[in-house]
C-alpha cells in the first residue's frame, strides 16, 4: 500500500501540474474569447447577413401598389407551401435572376429588373414557386449564411487590386494590379468554393424544383424558363454586379468572371447541368421520386470547362505555394536567421494544409460531384 501510496503521490500531481501549465487561465481566458467573437459573428450573420447582401445589390422593396398581381402570386404559393410571405425587392440588373435570402422564418426575394420585364405572371409564379421551394425546405438561412462569407472571401481580390492601385503600380487594366487580382483571386477561390459545395446547392436546385412543380402543377413552363435563363444569360455583357460566392443563391448560373479571370468561375458551377435539369423537372412530373439523372449531358457552354477548372486549381496552389516563400522569408528576417528545422517545419505543415484544402477544393468542385 506504501508503494502505491507513494507511486500515486509523485506521479499523479505531476499530471495535475502539467495540465495546469499547458490550460493556463491566460490561454482559458484567450479561448473563451475566441468563442465568444464566434459567437457573436455567428448571430450577426444569421441576423444581419441577408440585409447585407440586399444592400450588395441595392435592393428596394416592392410596393404592393406597383406588382399587386405579383404579390397575389407570391401570397397564394406561400399559403400552398405552408411558409411564412417573403417580402419582394427588385435590384437593376440586365441579367435576368432571381435569389432569396433570409433568417429564420423571415425570407426576403430579390428580382432583377429585366427578369419583371422579361418574363410574364405565369412564368414569375414558377420561378416564385422555385424560391418558396428554398423557404420551404428551410435552405435559405444556411445559403445566406454561406452566401455572406464566401462573399467576403471572393470581395478580396477586388480590395487587392484598388491596393496595389492606390501604392502606385498603376490603373485597373495595368500589369501589376491585374497580376495580383489574378493571384489574389486564385488564393480566395478555393476557400469560397469549399464553403459554398458543402452545402450541396445542386442537389437543392433539384428538390426546389420539385416543390415549384407541386406548388404550380405546371413543369413545362418551368423547364421552358430555366432553360431559357440558362442559355440567354451567357449572352450578356460582364457586370460586376454579382459576386461569384453568391452564385448559388440564385435559379440559374448567373455568370460574372469573364478575360483573363474566367478560368475560376468552373470552382464556383454549383447548379446541375441544363439537360439533367429539365429531364428532372419532366420525369418528376410523371412519377414523383423516381426520375433519373443522366450525366453524360452536357451543360451551358462556357460555364463548366475541365481545361479551365484544372488551370483554375493550379493557380490556387501556385498562390498557395508564393504565400509560402513570403513566409519564410519574413520569419528569416525576424529572427535574423536562418533556421532549417524551423523553417522545414513550417514548410511541412503549410504544404500539408494546402494539399488537403486543394485535395478538398477538387473533389468538391469537380464537376462529377453535383451528379452522385
Amino acid at each position: 500500500m506504501g508503494l502505491f501510496g507513494a507511486s500515486g503521490s509523485t506521479e499523479f500531481p505531476s499530471v495535475l501540474n502539467i495540465l495546469s501549465e499547458v490550460f493556463t487561465t491566460r490561454y482559458l481566458l484567450f479561448m473563451a474569447g475566441i468563442a465568444a467573437l464566434t459567437l457573436i459573428l455567428y448571430i450577426y450573420i444569421f441576423l444581419r447577413g441577408s440585409k447585407w447582401i440586399l444592400k450588395w445589390y441595392g435592393a428596394q422593396k416592392i410596393q404592393r401598389s406597383e406588382r399587386s398581381l405579383l404579390y397575389s402570386i407570391l401570397e397564394d404559393l406561400s399559403r400552398k407551401g405552408k411558409v411564412r410571405t417573403p417580402e419582394l425587392f427588385s435590384f437593376e440588373s440586365e441579367i435576368p435572376a432571381m435569389f432569396t435570402v433570409g433568417s429564420g422564418s423571415k425570407s426576403f426575394i430579390a428580382i432583377s429588373t429585366s427578369m419583371l420585364k422579361m418574363f410574364n405572371e405565369i412564368e414569375l409564379e414558377v420561378l416564385l414557386a422555385h424560391e418558396i421551394g428554398h423557404i420551404k425546405n428551410m435552405d435559405v438561412s444556411l445559403n445566406t449564411a454561406t452566401a455572406f462569407l464566401a462573399g467576403v472571401i471572393m470581395s478580396f481580390p477586388n480590395f487587392v487590386m484598388w491596393g496595389t492601385m492606390l501604392l502606385g503600380f498603376g490603373q485597373a487594366e495595368d500589369p501589376a494590379p491585374r497580376f495580383f487580382r489574378f493571384m489574389a483571386t486564385a488564393f480566395a477561390t478555393p476557400p469560397a468554393a469549399i464553403l459554398i459545395h458543402l452545402t450541396n446547392p445542386a442537389k437543392k436546385e433539384f428538390a426546389a424544383d420539385e416543390e415549384s412543380i407541386k406548388l404550380t402543377g405546371n413543369p413545362q413552363t418551368l423547364a421552358k424558363t430555366i432553360e431559357c435563363l440558362e442559355n440567354y444569360i451567357p449572352l450578356q455583357p460582364v457586370t460586376d454586379t454579382f459576386n461569384p460566392g453568391h452564385f448559388h443563391l440564385f435559379s440559374t448560373h448567373t455568370q460574372q468572371i469573364r478575360g483573363y479571370l474566367s478560368i475560376f468561375i468552373s470552382m464556383f458551377d454549383t447548379h446541375p447541368g441544363i439537360e439533367d435539369r429539365v429531364e428532372h423537372i419532366i420525369k418528376h412530373s410523371k412519377s414523383p421520386g423516381k426520375a433519373t439523372l443522366n450525366s453524360k449531358n452536357s451543360r451551358v457552354p462556357g460555364f463548366f470547362d475541365l481545361r479551365s477548372w484544372k488551370l483554375a486549381m493550379a493557380a490556387s496552389l501556385i498562390s498557395y505555394m508564393s504565400l509560402l516563400l513570403g513566409i519564410i522569408v519574413t520569419v528569416t528576417f525576424a529572427i535574423k536567421d536562418f533556421n532549417f528545422l524551423f523553417n522545414g517545419a513550417i514548410a511541412g505543415v503549410y504544404t500539408g494544409a494546402v494539399l488537403l484544402l486543394m485535395a478538398t477544393t477538387a473533389r468538391l468542385s469537380g464537376r462529377t460531384h453535383h451528379l452522385k
